[in-house]
């Protein structure tokens, strides 16, 4: 049954609920509250698209696999308009043949496949493709104000309230709402309005700010090597990333804990530069003969992994309503995992309400159902490993060694030890052995649940046995000790 849905957010999460949608014969309107005029082209959009609603468009971006093929298979178009504006794919193939010569790679290695691409990019592709094929009405500056509700246990939504330019509102009535506004969503106050119970909120700090800056390389000069599609290091004190994007530009995010006072240098430019500099597998990239920096220093903070709930007790909080994206569930950022779990859920609620057309309790559900089984595994994954990492950090700032095994009464710290294997198992095991780098690549590219590997003890076998070889080779992770990182930090602030 074909219903008229309207899309709250017209981001790269409302305009992937507007594809999925759209595709089942839905007529959907997106309600974008940025009134910013689209600019010309895709390099437009990097310099000068304000895109205030998003500020992470100014971060790096990883596009994971599981985007990818989503696109390949529901919006062909799409990626060959991204792949004409420069992006590029990053097959695992080329990385596994790269780290391990000779390695025996399987058919369902060609899942694997990421796209080098700028957040900026891929949201002015995708809204301008959305918006030559006349796919969805999409209407920007439009600010929704709240939710229009028919009464009852639950309420049921059945449009939207927005704002009208000079005062005053006005309605537009719909079938079914989707919120897909972000992180800072208005939803729960929204509910609140129209009779709801306060929804419950789940929330705990992700333990970072964080910092980015983009450089172009330089023209004939080919990209320093790097062990897989992106960098992506941890040093306890500070994660960096670096991530290829579209037309030979590149990112470099470092992050650290809010708490870290003196970390927060990297929030200015010259000990930005000097942090870069210092990190061994960073150098070669920030180095002036390969590239250029070609933004500022761009900050987020004040993040945290946070769930919404609208469905409690096997009831639906409200009917006629979801939410998509960060609107529902947000995690840490440096992982690179936002825009891929957004579409992961826009397609869970096509499929939800193309296997419930009558059912506005059972399509509540079968949603809900769909982020248990498809997002929320992510999102517990990302708590643990946030709340070791704050510990790690902690740890360090106290001068402790947190990947100590042996404690000083002689008994074993089993975090520790699990952290180590980490370090001086997993990680080496990822630029040696197929078969671990294979089963890595999947599970952070959201091809396979995080449980798959709980489940699987030869994956284990394998990363142990590179931990107790741990003696015979350089240490896993380079870089400056946290003192020899502020050293650094010192002599750019002087």
């Amino acid at each position: 049954m074909q219903q008229h849905i309207v899309v709250i957010g017209g981001s790269v999460a409302g305009l992937g609920v507007g594809l999925a949608l759209t595709r089942d014969g839905h007529r959907v309107t997106v309600l974008e509250g940025d009134p910013s005029p689209m600019p010309e082209s895709h390099v437009e959009a990097f310099e000068r698209w304000e895109r205030r609603g998003s500020p992470q468009t100014h971060h790096s971006h990883a596009l994971l696999a599981r985007l990818r093929n989503l696109i390949r298979d529901h919006a062909p178009g799409l990626l060959e308009r991204l792949l004409a504006c420069g992006a590029e794919e990053l097959p695992f193939s080329e990385m596994a043949r790269r780290l391990v010569p000779g390695a025996a790679l399987l058919p369902d290695d060609m899942e694997i496949v990421l796209l080098a691409c700028r957040r900026a990019t891929f949201e002015w592709v995708l809204r301008r493709h959305v918006l030559d094929t006349g796919l969805v009405d999409f209407r920007d500056g439009v600010r929704v104000t709240g939710l229009g509700a028919e009464p009852g246990a639950p309420p049921r939504v059945t449009g939207v309230r927005m704002a009208v330019r000079g005062g005053g509102e006005q309605r537009l009535d719909a079938d079914f709402v989707v919120d897909a506004s972000g992180r800072r969503s208005r939803l729960p106050s929204w509910l609140e309005t129209i009779g709801c119970a306060p929804i419950r909120q789940a929330s705990e700090p992700c333990g970072i700010f964080y910092t980015s800056r983009f450089y172009r390389l330089r023209d004939g000069v080919a990209p320093p090597a790097l062990d897989g599609p992106i960098l992506g290091e941890d040093l306890g004190y500070m994660k960096i990333g670096l991530f290829p994007g579209d037309a030979r530009i590149f990112s470099i995010t470092l992050a650290a804990s809010p708490d870290d006072d003196a970390l927060r240098a990297v929030l200015r430019r010259p000990a930005f530069e000097a942090a870069a500099r210092a990190l061994p597998r960073v150098a070669d990239w920030v180095d002036p003969a390969v590239s250029e920096p070609i933004s500022g220093i761009h900050a987020m903070a004040n993040l945290n992994d946070t769930r919404r709930f609208l469905v409690e007790d096997g009831e639906p909080c409200v009917t006629g309503l979801a939410a998509v994206g960060d609107s529902l569930i947000h995690t840490n950022p440096i992982t690179g995992r936002g825009c891929s779990l957004a579409w992961v859920g826009a397609f869970a609620l096509a499929r939800a309400l193309k296997a419930q057309p009558d059912d506005a309790r059972g399509q509540v559900l079968a949603y809900d159902a769909a982020i248990e089984r498809e997002v929320v595994p992510w999102y517990e994954m990302q708590l643990q490993q946030d709340r070791d990492a704050i510990e790690v950090g902690r740890a360090q700032r106290r001068g402790e060694d947190p990947f100590r095994v042996l404690r000083a009464d002689g008994t074993n710290d089993p975090r520790a030890f699990m952290r180590s294997v980490v370090r001086e198992g997993l990680i080496p095991a990822l630029r040696s052995d197929t078969i671990v780098l294979r089963r890595f690549m999947r599970l952070m590219n959201l091809l396979d649940p995080p449980a798959d590997l709980l489940r699987d003890p030869a994956f284990f076998a394998r990363i142990v046995d590179c931990y107790q070889q741990r003696h015979a080779r350089e240490p896993a992770v380079e870089g400056p000790r946290r003192s020899e990182m502020l050293d650094v930090l010192a002599r750019a602030a002087a």
